[in-house]
């Protein structure tokens, strides 16, 4: 029997561990120890380091510090639960989930000048992180509780986060976590931002006044998930800056020389990042982002033009042609006619089994011919199962009392993932049915932002908000139970919406593409799907004008045609 399931994230780091611990110098091993063994780029793995532990590092790196791989001792390497490369000197305490890598070696080198070196470091941080708390505590309670609440909000409405200041993790994922999201609800008493709201801002301890005051400028620079960009990563208050005005620049505006004096002009600088990001957008940029799921680092990128029917795989180019009977023009807003006359040619179509009507039966083969044009082992898009629940005044359906049933899920597999099964068909079945149950969850956990209503009342606090960027992502079967289960290892999601009843609804659509094995996907693999997703869209804003029930794609579904 064929199991797509991966070791998950606990048991890679232990792998990368005793990978590190078999290299054959300090430096091999800590650039396998900082970038997971191959999985992540160094730099990314560097984010997370403290400006301290990268002084030492940076010696071990040079070959000037030798580690005694497997040794103990006063002064040694660690890597620790949340995969972060860790410098332990003078018998410094170590966190309860690490993995001891080996002892510092000095040499010649003279040690104490080095730890003098590093403890100036590590003073200049804590003092800038005691300003940004004097700052944040010299403000009106009121104002720094919103602040709070600010934050608070964003991360049980988005995907979970992992953020480091200093040695100190910050996360709603796992056994670690003290966020309210994934790992807790927001009345828990465990909560870091419930024990905050209960002590007098100057007695928080520093850094998680630095968490508070950082992020909170970072929620301030673009929409919600830019606080992902901090994933894996330091949250300072110069590092901050420096990306800011690194955005500003991409963003093609002039950033600021000099750096943020204080936390009061730190947030300004966050507010002209959002400004130029809004204004890089109304040009016609396209922002996406690349992830690593391994530290869950995303960085958000730009494309200055817009993706055209050239960049579709031939094959699914070829597809689309025959599909639609026509010469195709070069942009994909031009295809609105022929999506018309095609959609309105489905409706009364006769059936084709196993499909319920023609709609289904065409969707299948579009998502079908996707998976084989981009060598993706699944190809898939959601979406409602009936329009009634989407009108403004929402009929007789209340959207909020749906369940996951009210949606769907098309997955298709290409011929090569299907012949890896062989003949456990009913392996292949609970796989796809996986992948479609997964993604109907997704669906209804959009829906009241999508529709726009997350503040109703009677409402639901279980939701997440809409997503609208693209992005491409590899390691992604790490975290996530499911994505661990079934091998999510490389992925692409390109989010959209429609036009229905008079307003738009922000990622009531998506496609996805994703793969198991190598090789990852690129961001040319991201332009094209991201050509594939406006594809799909014009034909799903056509049938929206004939309000279709989609019945397909669910377990039994999957069941009966490919078990």
């Amino acid at each position: 029997m064929l199991s797509l399931k991966t070791e998950g994230f606990v048991g890679l780091v232990a792998d990368v561990a005793d990978r590190a611990r078999l290299a054959s110098d300090g430096s091999k091993l800590v650039r396998i120890a900082l970038t997971l063994d191959d999985r992540l780029d160094e730099r990314v793995g560097l984010l997370a380091v403290t400006s301290a532990d990268r002084i030492v590092l940076d010696l071990v790196r040079a070959g000037s510090v030798a580690v005694a791989v497997g040794e103990n001792g006063p002064d040694r390497l660690v890597l620790t639960g949340s995969g972060r490369v860790a410098v332990r000197l003078d018998g410094a305490e170590e966190p309860a989930d690490l993995h001891p890598l080996g002892a510092l070696r000095w040499g010649a080198l003279d040690a104490p000048a080095v730890k003098a070196a590093a403890q100036v470091q590590a003073q200049a941080v804590a003092a800038s992180v005691a300003a940004v708390h004097r700052q944040l505590a010299a403000l009106p309670r009121e104002e720094v509780l919103e602040r709070v609440d600010r934050i608070e909000y964003c991360l049980v409405h988005m995907a979970p986060v992992l953020i480091h200041v200093n040695d100190r993790v910050y996360t709603n994922l796992g056994k670690r976590g003290t966020l309210p999201g994934k790992s807790m609800g927001i009345g828990d008493e465990n909560s870091l931002f419930n024990r905050l709201r209960g002590v007098p801002v100057a007695e928080w301890a520093p850094e998680d006044a630095c968490f508070v005051a950082c992020l909170a400028a970072v929620l301030q620079s673009g929409p919600p998930v830019r606080a992902e960009e901090f994933n894996g990563a330091q949250l300072l208050p110069s590092l901050v800056d420096a990306f800011l005005r690194a955005r500003i620049e991409a963003y093609g505006c002039a950033a600021p020389a000099a750096p943020a004096a204080d936390l009061t002009e730190l947030e300004s600088r966050a507010r002209e990042c959002a400004g130029s990001r809004q204004d890089a957008i109304a040009q016609g940029k396209r922002p996406y982002r690349v992830i690593n799921g391994l530290t869950l680092h995303k960085v958000e990128h730009l494309m200055d033009t817009p993706a055209l029917l050239a960049d579709l795989p031939d094959r699914l180019r070829a597809h689309l042609a025959d599909l639609l009977r026509d010469p195709l023009p070069e942009r994909i807003d031009a295809l609105g006619p022929l999506w018309s006359d095609f959609a309105a040619s489905l409706v009364g179509a006769p059936t084709v089994e196993p499909f319920g009507t023609a709609l289904e039966c065409a969707l299948h083969g579009l998502l079908t011919a996707t998976a084989e044009a981009f060598d993706a082992d699944v190809s898939m898009s959601r979406g409602p199962q009936r329009f009634d629940p989407l009108r403004v005044d929402h009929g007789d359906v209340d959207p909020l009392g749906l369940g996951t049933g009210a949606f769907y899920c098309c997955v298709t597999p290409r011929k090569a993932f299907v012949d890896r099964f062989g003949q456990d068909r009913a392996g292949l079945a609970k796989a796809l049915a996986a992948y479609s149950a997964r993604m109907r969850f997704n669906t209804w956990h959009y829906l009241p932002h999508t529709l726009g209503i997350v503040e109703r009342e009677p409402g639901r606090d279980d939701w997440f908000f809409a997503p609208t960027m693209p992005d491409v992502t590899e390691w992604s079967d790490q975290h996530h139970t499911g994505h661990v289960v079934f091998g999510v290892r490389y992925a692409i999601r390109a989010p959209f919406g429609i036009t229905y009843d008079g307003r738009a609804l922000p990622g009531l659509y998506d496609l996805r593409l994703m793969r198991t094995t190598a090789p990852a996907f690129t961001v040319a693999d991201l332009r094209g799907a991201i050509a594939a997703a406006d594809v799909l869209r014009g034909l799903y804003q056509a049938m929206a004008r004939y309000e279709p029930i989609v019945t397909d794609f669910g377990k039994d579904w999957y069941q009966r045609v490919h078990g």
